[in-house]
């Protein structure tokens, strides 16, 4: 058993004596004497302190003595010392498509992870995994997602937390092919709140992707976007542009095929307007008519911060709306601005890939030089009071209560 703060075991010891001591001096009746003008002396106990060689009421210096070593006790924040087994890890393994072979990430990982060590598998989310780590590793699968680092450092905290209470020390592992596309801005952050180094072990990274996919316009022959010339772009995935009313047949071929369908209508109805688009890091400023978007995760947007045009994932592809008018007459889809948008619109699911491995001083970042990460970090809870102590409150204040009852018994 540990105590958080030991030295109100010493106050309540020190009181306890306080008390003993105080029963030595018994306050006792006088022994009765003769004295001729006891018509003078008021009617009422007379008591005199005197010492004793005994304490006096001792049931009820036993009531006194236990609340007060019961209450420096609770105060003490006791607790029952788990036993530890050394150091364990939490294992965090990439299985989004930054990764070239699932299989690499799995043997990597089974090679780090042992019995009662955390497992976390990401991509663009992450999952701690509970019981049964070592059957989900071998079941895990690569998705086409992009991996977040950040969302993995997240979950090794949670994972942590599981275990602390069973270790002396934790180590952080990330299986990962390291790719640029994982970082974000916050992941610098969220790495400095592991209190610990974080062990590197690097897999193969996915290959850059070609342009191996087709890319199909559907509509009208004379819509702006068909007469541009931008259907003839390269793409690294099959992408179609539905500028009709899109169908089931439409929504099937994305679920099955992994392709990219965008359903951009040509008409927008309605007389709402903007005057800027943004799509990724461009900008493209010019009168445009928009509508609103079925709900889905935005991936455009109006000058005034509502999405001009979400992504909604399929089985194996995704699906694109975008409720972005496309002026008929003028040189719109010429410029530059709007190739480029056009461009981040037919992007492979989740944006195009980026697998190239990170930089140095980032990897350095993300590697930290400290050892192993104490496992008092995650067990010290400052705030909540401990099952022991709650339980020798309830005591103290039983025996408050009762003193009052036995000392009126008493006199």
């Amino acid at each position: 058993m540990s105590f958080a703060a030991p030295f109100f075991l010493a106050a309540g010891a020190l009181a306890a004596l306080a008390i003993v001591a105080l029963h030595f001096l018994a306050r006792q009746r006088p022994r009765a004497a003769p004295f001729p003008t006891a018509r003078f002396i008021p009617e009422r106990p007379a008591r005199a302190p005197s010492r004793a060689l005994q304490p006096t009421d001792l049931l009820l210096l036993l009531l006194r003595v236990m609340a007060v070593l019961f209450l420096g006790a609770a105060f003490a924040r006791p607790a029952w010392e788990r036993p530890r087994d050394g150091a364990r890890r939490v294992v965090m393994v990439d299985r989004s498509r930054a990764v070239a072979l699932a299989a690499d990430a799995r043997d990597s990982a089974a090679a780090w992870l042992r019995p009662g060590d955390a497992l976390v598998l990401f991509d663009s989310a992450a999952r701690v995994v509970g019981d049964g780590a070592a059957d989900s590793l071998r079941a895990m699968m690569r998705v086409a997602a992009a991996g977040s680092i950040s969302g993995a450092l997240v979950a090794a905290q949670q994972a942590a937390a599981g275990i602390a209470a069973h270790a002396d020390s934790l180590e952080l592992v990330l299986v990962s092919p390291l790719a640029r596309e994982e970082f974000d801005a916050a992941t610098r952050d969220v790495r400095g709140q592991w209190p610990g180094a974080l062990r590197l072990v690097r897999v193969a990274a996915a290959p850059a992707a070609r342009s191996a996919g087709a890319l199909t316009i559907r509509g009208e022959q004379s819509d702006a976007l068909r007469t541009s010339g931008l259907g003839a772009r390269p793409v690294t995935s099959n992408v179609r542009i539905v500028r009709d009313a899109a169908t089931a047949g439409d929504s099937a071929w994305a679920a099955d095929s992994g392709g990219v369908l965008v359903h951009w209508p040509a008409s927008i109805p309605g007389s709402d307007s903007a005057r800027a688009l943004v799509v990724g890091n461009v900008v493209v400023v010019a009168p445009f008519a928009r509508a609103a978007v079925p709900p889905g995760a935005p991936m455009a947007w109006w000058e005034d911060g509502r999405a001009a045009a979400v992504e909604r994932r399929t089985r194996t592809g995704c699906i694109r709306d975008a409720a972005i008018g496309v002026p008929a007459a003028g040189d719109l889809v010429l410029r530059e601005s709007f190739r480029r948008a056009f461009e981040a619109m037919i992007a492979p699911c989740g944006g195009a890939a980026d697998t190239r491995v990170a930089s140095d001083s980032t990897l350095a970042m993300l590697r930290g030089g400290a050892g192993l990460a104490p496992a008092r970090a995650w067990t010290r809870n400052g705030d909540a009071v401990p099952p022991l102590s709650r339980w020798l409150l309830v005591g103290a204040a039983v025996l408050l209560v009762a003193e009052p009852l036995v000392r009126r018994r008493s006199e």
